[in-house]
């Protein structure tokens, strides 16, 4: 009888344990650092809580994402793998003004895809949206191009995964 190769199958359901316990510990650790945000250090959300506690889930999934494709684009070893996030992370950061203030609107003057284009943006962007902005629309169009990054990481890491997987068959 024929003996049906099993190993991808597992291989892809080990991973996606594993993603799932990383993304379930760094919103663990992103839910704690809210929680002494607010219950220490006494800041105050507002009636805004909500859209910060979202504005959390959703980054911490997209860098949790991004980290997956990046590890699965990348076939070198960890230390590489760890080089090229924190080179991408700190690029991104860089560019939304997180070191340099007047960069964010550098940026948004000169190259505005940029700004839709680097997640770390759309990120400080979401929480600037909530402190500046009476409404919610920029916002709104922040968190829907995260989530389509998280969707766009997600399937290519799900597709470089299935090729890499079938490839040794």
């Amino acid at each position: 009888a024929a003996r049906i190769n099993t190993a991808p199958v597992h291989k892809l359901k080990l991973f996606l344990y594993s993603m799932s316990a990383s993304q379930l510990m760094h919103m663990a650790g992103m839910l704690l650092l809210l929680l002494f945000l607010r219950y220490v250090i006494k800041v105050d959300f507002g009636p805004k809580t909500g859209y910060v506690l979202l504005t959390t889930i959703t980054g911490s999934l997209m860098g949790t994402s991004f980290g997956a494709f990046i590890s699965a684009l990348v076939k070198k070893s960890e230390n590489i793998k760890t080089g090229i996030l924190i080179g991408a992370s700190m690029f991104g950061s860089f560019l939304a003004g997180m070191m340099i203030q007047d960069m964010k609107y550098i940026v948004a003057q000169n190259i505005p895809l940029l700004s839709y284009i680097n997640p770390v943006n759309l990120l400080t962007d979401a929480f600037y949206c909530l402190y500046y902005y009476d409404t919610l629309s920029r916002y709104a169009i922040n968190i829907g191009i995260m989530l389509i990054f998280i969707a766009v990481f997600c399937s290519c890491v799900y597709f470089i995964l299935r090729r890499r997987r079938y490839a040794s068959l």
